[in-house]
């Protein structure tokens, strides 16, 4: 099994919380290897959320990771009295790229050892750093007067980032139906269902985001945030 496919059985309960956590790999960089055991036997349990958290870190980095390939395009092709300042801000983008990374492996190697206060902080710690990309992502739109083409461009990396994603959840799962018990498998089938419609609902925003106008900036990412809302309730209530 993968350690994507890992993470999110373990949270959807089709297999058993006492295996160990891997850490997330980074969607548009470099592929990571996988470990030459993805799970190992633990004594203790995994807090109530940490799962959660690290699959939200995964698809969150996967975002982050297709939104600066598109910004580096942009910087590439701009003119050349913009090319650098543009340049400057996805250096900008990838030290904090670098940082949210760093929070997502220290969450991964600690998180069955994670009391829930400790679970608390180590979310703090990976909300801060995606705050901060957010926060600059924004400023780089407005600072770089990107044009409604650009702006759409990004959007829809991110969107294509998190349904490729989660269309690789759904493979992952379906990959390890064939080794469960009856039980299982209509456990996975039930997520599977939900993963699958959060993908095609991703689709859809992706179709009607090609069709807009002059859609504004923040319009373009409350479709992001909408997308995020609904994919953590489904999380939550599958577990």
């Amino acid at each position: 099994m993968s350690l994507r496919a890992l993470t999110v059985a373990v949270a959807f309960g089709t297999m058993a919380p006492t295996l160990a956590i891997a850490a997330p790999p980074a969607v548009a960089t470099a592929p990571v290897a996988e470990p030459a055991a993805a799970a190992a036997a633990a004594t203790t349990s995994d807090p109530a959320g940490a799962h959660a958290a690290i699959a939200q870190a995964q698809e969150r980095l996967a975002e982050i990771d297709a939104t600066i390939t598109v910004m580096q395009d942009q910087a590439d092709k701009a003119d050349a009295a913009a090319r650098q300042k543009a340049r400057d801000a996805v250096a900008a983008l990838k030290g904090i790229r670098d940082t949210y990374k760093k929070e997502v492996d220290e969450v991964a190697a600690r998180g069955r050892q994670m009391t829930a206060d400790q679970l608390a902080v180590a979310r703090a710690a990976l909300t801060a750093p995606w705050t901060q990309f957010e926060q600059a992502l924004d400023q780089d739109v407005r600072g770089l007067k990107l044009d409604v083409a650009q702006r759409k461009a990004i959007v829809e990396a991110r969107i294509k980032a998190e349904q490729t994603y989660w269309q690789d959840v759904i493979a992952d799962l379906q990959a390890t139906a064939a080794n469960l018990t009856a039980e299982q498998r209509a456990a996975i089938d039930a997520r599977v269902a939900a993963v699958r419609a959060h993908a095609e609902a991703a689709k859809a925003r992706l179709t009607r985001l090609g069709r807009a106008g002059q859609t504004a900036w923040s319009a373009l990412k409350q479709g992001l945030v909408n997308s995020r809302q609904v994919f953590d309730e489904t999380y939550r209530g599958t577990r």
